[in-house]
């Protein structure tokens, strides 16, 4: 029964205490091999997030695979599908909602493209719009923006228009703010047109704006949108999805270039590759560890057969073995999340101010989320180091006591 009291196990913990401390070069080596571990769990985290965020930006800058139109519009050129044509031609919301479900459709968003007078009455201008929820070309784009997520009544200008982030603007009397401001594709209309929430639409249908040719604006203008942008699923290709929309009468299709997909789609497989890295360096700790303590406890053999002679059990040797691993593996980690996190600071203001310059996507992780990663790496390598120590404990202990004392076998 004395063996269940609090007291016993705090007597048990403080010996595994002392017994670490009373060799600090010993736990001193094995916190630095940990460190190590440590440092590379936690900057394999980091740029995981970072390498896929960053991946995921500039792939998404390539923008869809394909456009699906009208049957009798046709799309123009350009070096990248951004935007729907614009055209009073539009899709049904039933034919949207069969081709978002089509197996070789990974994700597909609805944009509907009007044509707006400017403030003189003339030279129209493409108002786009999309659904934040489902977009996945026009925000990947924007180079500066509000400090804050978009609201009713904000816009979003093209690259070449002179309107400013922050600036108010009149669209037929009603007030809106340029919320952020897209870079320069290299497509002319995606670079002059304005884009919309389908909240701000309404509210210009509301007050009663017309089209360049004199019609009113309807609400809900993206249940009937002027076209579906489509990013294909992983292993698919253009063949396959007009197979597929085959099926859907009155709809047309145009596609992007199809090495241009494929190489999109290999670059995503790759940054999935990172995973491995990563569970490279959850496994080197517990490697490190198991094989210390497996020589640190052959060395041990004789105390430990003092240990089980006097009356310990197996499991006891076990807990004070596992308390010594983890005072070592706490150390180590928390020093080496410290210094990997000094590092990804310094990586930061020198290769990526390096990128941001030459406008490379280099998104990092902010430091709520760093900060989680580093609590991850710490429990994570915490556990790995201390099942490792528990694992070669174990072995040791479970030897005979007198094969111990006598210090046979290894």
């Amino acid at each position: 029964m004395a063996r269940s009291t609090p007291h016993y196990r705090r007597t048990l913990a403080r010996m595994a205490v002392a017994d670490a401390i009373r060799r600090p070069g010993r736990l001193g080596l094995l916190a630095a091999g940990i460190a190590v571990a440590g440092a590379a769990t936690f900057g394999a985290l980091t740029f995981q997030a970072t390498i896929g965020r960053s991946l995921e930006r500039s792939l998404l800058r390539l923008g869809a695979d394909a456009l699906v139109l009208p049957a009798n519009v046709v799309a123009n050129i350009t070096p990248a599908i951004l935007t729907a044509e614009p055209s009073s031609a539009t899709l049904p919301q039933e034919t949207v909602a069969r081709i978002a479900a089509l197996p070789v459709v990974g994700k597909a968003a609805s944009q509907r493209t009007l044509k707006l007078p400017d403030a003189g009455g003339h030279l129209p201008i493409d108002v786009v719009v999309f659904d934040v929820a489902t977009d996945f070309t026009v925000r990947p784009w924007i180079v500066e923006s509000l400090d804050r997520p978009m609201a009713r009544g904000d816009v979003i200008v093209g690259g070449r228009r002179p309107e400013q982030v922050g600036e108010r603007i009149s669209m037929q009397g009603v007030d809106l703010v340029v919320h952020a401001r897209l870079g320069l594709p290299g497509a002319g209309p995606f670079e002059r047109s304005m884009f919309v929430t389908g909240d701000t639409a309404d509210r210009l249908a509301d007050a009663g704006i017309v089209d360049a040719g004199g019609a009113a604006l309807p609400r809900h203008a993206n249940a009937k949108p002027s076209g579906v942008l489509v990013r294909l699923a992983a292993g698919r290709g253009p063949d396959d999805l007009r197979f597929a929309l085959a099926k859907i009468p009155d709809v047309g299709v145009s596609t992007g270039n199809g090495s241009q997909i494929d190489v999109r789609q290999a670059v995503a497989t790759l940054s999935q590759s990172t995973l491995a890295l990563l569970a490279l360096c959850l496994l080197a700790p517990a490697v490190l560890v198991g094989v210390a303590y497996t020589g640190m406890l052959a060395e041990r053999r004789r105390e430990l057969g003092l240990m089980l002679s006097i009356g310990l059990r197996r499991v006891d040797i076990v807990m004070v073995v596992a308390v010594e691993a983890a005072m070592a593996a706490l150390a180590g980690s928390l020093v080496g999340i410290v210094l990997a996190a000094a590092l990804l600071a310094v990586f930061v203001r020198t290769i990526g101010f390096f990128l941001a310059r030459r406008d490379i996507p280099f998104l990092v992780p902010n430091g709520l989320e760093c900060l989680w990663f580093g609590l991850v790496s710490l429990l994570v390598v915490t556990v790995a180091a201390v099942a490792a120590a528990m694992v070669a404990a174990a072995i040791a202990a479970g030897r005979e006591a007198w094969a111990l004392i006598r210090g046979e076998g290894s």
